[in-house]
């Protein structure tokens, strides 16, 4: 075996000379060829890349062969380099300024730790801006007092309209941030994994013409159901389109939320491209799952509750229809209601009418308590979807049909996706438990079975369990084995360098060799009083 002394030359000779892959696996076995150590009189060759040597041909001088300086991992740079080197990336520096986000000329790098965390908190308010639409539907109820009348809760739709106007103009600032934000170029990515686009007048003008980009940002935070609570529902109340009211505020619903729906998604795989993920966090996953039920129960809750109110309107217009002295019927509380038989039917739970699926929600909807009116639905919501519509009873009505037809879907796609993706977080919190478990019970059958002592029990059990503590049930080596070789010696310098240079031999050695020392040893644990 050779010195350490020899070993240090013929390292230095290394870094001139033309390896090939059998001799230098022949080297690291230990037994060094002194022939194959002849210098080439024509090339030299040099490692200039981080991670696995890259040996290329160059012209040099053979009377002033290069010096090299030797960083941790595997780098190595002519020293007479380092000087221009250093003032390339100084004037790097001063040529590409960093913004606030991260980025350089005023564009930001979607990289950045910063755009990510506004991302992320963009994801949060694109997820709240679903929650609050659903809200605009408890703005309007049936019966106040003994009148079973149509109006609207001036309050609650004032508060639910200022939470969507400044979760909008969150989204705003975020459209804003779009124009000054670098994108991947997709010419570049026919060949190689992709360039970033510096340019802010490329970077802008390609957000404006893209329709999932400007266009579609813009869309989903248009003031569709501002504009119709404040400017169609009270003009439709006036001339009593009872019917027209449940149909505009459905249907208006619904054309921007489902693209809303879309845009998240968007958000969340344009997160995933940039970092491959989207917190990061098996608990945020598992998060995020429970808060995309819930938004589905409330919105399942809140059509539930506009479609009972269409259906309260044509029972009171089929009462009015039998009773001769009704006369003209009028639902708008501001229009002066017409009393049909003291006690209305129509809004008893046993009255001669079917409501079907919506007996639940009489009493929600004639409830004065806001409370009530939306935290039912939601319970309503969840309890459909989680039993996949088997609590539902619907009559023959067409509308009511159709309705339960996409709970039941939506329950059985809901399962499939969210929840067995909470299954897969539960499971991956508590593989590495169950690993450690299964593991002590076949330890504990193998040493039953060749009857090992109590005290040896006792070692074995201790180590066990140490080992545990220390590494959490995970293999270090295996996880940095597949990482580039540059990146793999230098974490395995910074966890082992400080322990080596505690060994008297290796304290005084070259950084070059504790390097490669460092690349070769592997971590044991061992237990207090073991050897």
């Amino acid at each position: 075996m050779p010195s350490l002394s020899n070993f240090s030359s013929w390292w230095t000779a290394r870094s001139h000379l033309q390896i090939s892959p059998a001799e230098s696996s022949d080297n690291a076995s230990g037994d060094i060829n002194e022939d194959n150590l002849s210098p080439n009189p024509i090339e030299c060759y040099a490692c200039t890349q981080v991670g696995l040597p890259v040996f290329h041909s160059t012209s040099c001088d053979q009377a002033h062969p290069p010096e090299w300086e030797a960083y941790a991992g595997s780098s190595l740079v002519p020293i007479h380099a380092r000087a221009c080197l250093q003032k390339n990336s100084t004037q790097a520096a001063t040529r590409q300024p960093s913004g606030p986000f991260g980025g350089r000329r005023g564009v930001l790098d979607p990289r950045s730790k910063r755009v990510q965390k506004w991302n992320r908190s963009i994801l949060l308010a694109r997820a709240m801006a679903l929650a609050i639409d659903p809200l605009f539907f408890y703005a309007v109820s049936i019966g106040r007092g003994e009148w079973p009348c149509l109006y609207m809760d001036s309050g609650l739709a004032v508060t639910v309209t200022v939470l969507r106007t400044c979760v909008d103009a969150v989204h705003l600032f975020h459209i804003w941030l779009q124009f000054r934000l670098a994108y991947v170029s997709r010419e570049s990515l026919v060949v190689g994994c992709g360039k970033l686009v510096w340019d802010a007048r490329v970077i802008a003008s390609h957000y404006v013409r893209s329709l999932k980009g400007f266009w579609f940002d813009a869309f989903v935070i248009l003031p569709v159901p501002q504009a119709v609570f404040w400017l169609v529902l009270p003009k439709l109340m006036r001339e009593e389109h009872i019917r027209h009211i449940m149909n505009i505020l459905f249907l208006s619903f619904l054309f921007q939320f489902l693209p809303k729906v879309h845009h998240t998604f968007c958000l969340m795989r344009r997160m995933k491209k940039v970092t491959g993920y989207v917190f990061g966090t098996i608990w945020w996953g598992f998060g995020l799952n429970l808060i995309a039920y819930f938004i589905a129960s409330h919105v399942a809750g809140g059509c539930w509750y506009v479609l009972t109110m269409q259906r309260i309107t044509s029972c009171l217009r089929q009462q009015c229809a039998r009773n001769e002295q009704c006369g003209k019927l009028s639902l708008s509380c501001g229009g002066g209601s017409t009393k049909v038989n003291g006690k209305p039917l129509c809004l008893d739970v046993k009255g001669p009418f079917n409501y079907g699926i919506y007996e639940w929600a009489l009493p929600v909807v004639s409830s004065n308590s806001v409370a009530v009116k939306i935290l039912y639905p939601i319970f309503w919501g969840l309890m459909t979807l989680s039993t996949f519509g088997n609590i539902l009873e619907p009559t023959s009505n067409w509308l009511e049909v159709i309705f339960s037809i996409c709970l039941v879907l939506a329950g059985l796609l809901l399962f499939t996706l969210l929840i067995g993706n909470i299954q897969v977080f539960l499971h991956a919190v508590m593989a590495k438990k169950r690993q450690m478990q299964l593991r002590c019970r076949d330890m504990e059958w193998w040493m039953k079975r060749r009857q090992l002592p109590s005290c040896l029990r006792q070692r074995v059990r201790r180590f066990e369990h140490q080992k545990w503590a220390t590494l959490g049930g995970e293999d270090e080596m295996e996880l940095i084995k597949d990482l580039p070789e540059g990146l793999r010696r230098d974490i395995k310098r910074y966890l082992c360098l400080d322990l080596i240079k505690k060994v008297p031999l290796f304290y005084h050695l070259d950084d070059l060799i504790l390097d490669n020392i460092c690349d070769r040893v592997k971590p044991l644990v061992f237990s207090k009083d073991e050897k």
